[in-house]
């Protein structure tokens, strides 16, 4: 009995000690997880900031990008095919043509209903670069400066981060849904 007793404490004292090293590494990851989303959230508001005339806004943003990042979009209305903005020169002019493009930036992550729960869903996976990626779906509404028309159109942003900083973004808006949102209203031509 006394063999069987032994048996038993031994086991579970292994059974311990293997245990946590691999529940600290679960906490380790899991704090990961929630910087790196705590990142993408301030990237939403740091991008925001761009429409606001805040002077900083593009060197705040800036501080959230690895100085060797990436920042892929589509095209702006004056060139074709994928634009890359490479480190924080590049994705300057990037932020700096929005802010002076666009204000009253309001991008959101897109919310979800099932269960009669809401939700913000962000996807969290673990990438080869020894970091997150985090994808989400975005709903994007900005007013041109020039013009004050007011636009809404739906994207994505997938992000991978590795040491807590943004080292790639890709964003894909989806331009055949864009929709302006405070429309002038049409008047109907007199004698109609």
């Amino acid at each position: 009995m006394k063999d069987h007793n032994l048996t038993r404490l031994v086991l579970a004292t292994l059974l311990v000690l293997l245990a946590a090293p691999l529940g600290a590494a679960a906490q380790a990851a899991a704090e990961i997880v929630d910087r790196d989303e705590q990142v993408v959230r301030a990237w939403l508001q740091q991008w925001n900031e761009l429409g606001s005339d805040n002077a900083s806004a593009v060197d705040e943003l800036l501080t959230l990008y690895a100085p060797d990042a990436l920042h892929i979009t589509g095209p702006s209305p004056d060139q074709r095919g994928t634009a890359t903005y490479r480190g924080h020169d590049g994705i300057r002019v990037l932020a700096s043509r929005v802010a002076a493009r666009q204000q009253r930036l309001t991008y959101r992550i897109e919310t979800d209903t099932a269960n009669e729960q809401t939700a913000e869903l962000m996807h969290v996976a673990a990438g080869p670069w020894k970091g997150s990626s985090v994808a989400i779906q975005i709903v994007a509404v900005y007013t041109e400066r020039e013009g004050g028309r007011r636009w809404m159109v739906p994207a994505a942003a997938f992000f991978q981060l590795s040491g807590g900083k943004i080292r790639r973004a890709r964003i894909y808006y989806a331009e055949a849904e864009k929709a302006e949102v405070e429309p002038e209203p049409r008047r109907r031509p007199p004698g109609d």
